[in-house]
């Protein structure tokens, strides 16, 4: 007996398909429209703003961590833990430089001390994070390599 989620993907593809066909979207647009929430569009780039401005990622590391990263504007970010820890939500304050055209290395540090250097790279949309957490007396680094899914 099929599973009830097997007959929902022919659905869901065939809606993606009706967005391109009906509304001449690219397949990438269309793709995206699925996936924001409603209300929610995809941030424009702006010149001034790095490219994570505005957006919500989501991020998959190698170790099975999985995260949303809900950026308002450049300096604020919301995380959400996904996936791999036990469940934990922050708003923090963000600093970042763009190392290169589309490479990013974000900071910054949570409510409990736990600190994050995080480095996008919006051309292979790949992650590399730096995780620094615990007593002031036992910090534990964690090193991390990903991939992000772009949201909105």
């Amino acid at each position: 007996m099929p599973r009830p989620h097997h007959r929902l993907a022919p659905r869901a593809a065939a809606g993606a398909l009706l967005s391109v066909t009906l509304l001449g979207l690219s397949p990438a647009v269309a793709q995206a429209a699925q996936d924001c929430p409603p209300g929610r569009t995809a941030a424009a780039d702006r010149a001034s703003e790095p490219r994570f401005a505005g957006r919500t990622l989501h991020i998959a590391y190698d170790n099975g961590f999985r995260f949303e990263l809900r950026f308002e504007g450049a300096r604020t970010a919301h995380w959400k833990v996904l996936a791999g820890q036990d469940p934990a939500e922050g708003t923090v304050a963000v600093d970042y430089r763009e190392e290169r055209p589309g490479v990013y290395r974000l900071k910054w540090t949570e409510a409990d001390g736990t600190t994050v250097e995080q480095v996008q790279d919006w051309r292979s949309r790949t992650v590399a994070a730096v995780i620094e957490a615990g007593d002031d007396g036992a910090r534990e680094r964690t090193e991390l390599r990903g991939s992000f899914r772009l949201v909105c």
